[in-house]
């Protein structure tokens, strides 16, 4: 797309061809190219008759570091070496899972809704509707969700808990609009360093929140979809800095069977459905269900090892218990199910101000299937018990 680029720029759009200028004619049969280290195939590269642009055939994929270098043995055409090896590099933009659904929220930017996932809270409404649904351990042996949304909202989600520590994680990964009932005082405090991007149940802001009467309190605070959408398009967010999957055929995969598989910490279970190349959830030995739509079913469940401990900060205790903190930042174990089978897998998150990228065996970003996006977040440090 006749785009200058940098050596080491980041979020490139993976768009356009690959070309490469040179300040003097070079013999091209003597110029190997190479891609990430490998020779890239001399077939693949067009001359420009002058000799001063190779414009490679190579398809960029999303959330990928590449290296194009060319060995100092090169010569141009009056047969001069290079002064030394040239290497260039550049990383393409970070692309996050999605439905499908091209329809946006203002700029862009998403919703993270934060959602009780205790027996009184069930069946949850709004789950199946979601982008992304992170799963996590709250306190004690109760896990919580946050539910992301990079498309209008359905009428109704919730029942609607307190942010957590691991909210900001999210938040810094995203950019979004948090919606929660309030934290406690620790918390909240650090989530308020984001004053404009957080609407909690004590403020109230835009008729969002409501209790409803078919519930028993604390698990009856719900949010109305459509006035949630139009808050947060009404707040004018930055546009995120990546890129949300659009609606694309499903991809091609190789693993390990696994038709059923559970995640102890979270009480849950995944059964693999091949007519619909679903994964059904049960937890707590039933049928985990979403209202209005029935049982919830993921294309994708990631279950991802990270990092964690106790924040014993005085001020993070309530009622006898604290919350954990998950570190989201760095690398780790991923067990990505999709189709049926176990990708053994990498998250990889140097960063913790874009989201995170998931690599296969090979160390390539691996593009997730359209539809829901479970990620089971598994703490190395376990604090299970009552409260």
């Amino acid at each position: 797309n006749n785009e200058k680029v940098t050596d080491g720029q980041q979020g490139l759009k993976p768009t356009g061809n690959v070309q490469i200028n040179f300040s003097q004619p070079m013999d091209g049969g003597k110029t190997p190219i190479a891609v990430n280290g490998k020779p890239f195939d001399s077939k693949k590269v067009s001359w420009s008759s002058d000799g001063k642009t190779a414009a490679l055939d190579l398809k960029l994929g999303h959330s990928h570091p590449y290296q194009l270098s060319i060995p100092q043995a090169a010569v141009n055409r009056k047969q001069d070496p290079l002064a030394a090896d040239w290497k260039f590099s550049f990383t393409t933009i970070i692309e996050v899972p999605s439905q499908g659904d091209a329809a946006r929220i203002g700029s862009g930017a998403p919703t993270i809704i934060q959602v009780e996932n205790s027996i009184d809270a069930r069946p949850q409404a709004g789950m199946q509707q979601a982008d992304m649904v992170y799963e996590y351990i709250s306190e004690g042996s109760i896990p919580r969700l946050s539910v992301v949304y990079w498309h209008p909202l359905p009428d109704l989600v919730g029942p609607v808990r307190s942010c957590r520590l691991i909210t900001i994680r999210l938040e810094l990964m995203f950019k979004g609009m948090i919606y929660c009932s309030g934290a406690n005082d620790y918390v909240l405090g650090l989530v308020w360093k984001y004053p404009d991007l957080v609407n909690d149940y004590s403020r109230g802001a835009g008729n969002v929140f409501f209790r409803s009467s078919d519930r028993y309190a604390p698990h009856n605070v719900m949010i109305h979809g459509n006035n949630t959408t139009a808050f947060t398009a009404s707040k004018n967010l930055a546009a995120p800095t990546y890129d949300i999957a659009p609606k694309h055929p499903d991809g091609t995969f190789t693993g390990d069977r696994a038709p059923e598989f559970s995640v102890a910490d979270h009480g849950a279970v995944w059964q693999y459905d091949a007519n619909s190349k679903q994964y059904y959830k049960l937890q707590d030995g039933r049928v985990f269900n979403n209202v209005g739509t029935g049982r919830v079913h993921a294309k994708t469940v990631i279950v991802e090892y990270v990092n964690s401990y106790l924040d014993k900060n005085p001020a993070n205790q309530f009622h006898g218990y604290y919350t954990e903190a998950y570190e989201l930042t760095g690398d780790g174990r991923a067990d990505i199910f999709v189709d049926g089978i176990l990708i053994h897998a990498t998250w990889h998150h140097p960063d913790p101000n874009v989201p995170a990228v998931y690599l296969d065996a090979s160390g390539n970003p691996i593009e997730l299937d359209n539809g829901l996006t479970w990620v089971h977040v598994i703490g190395s440090e376990k604090w299970h018990g009552g409260i």
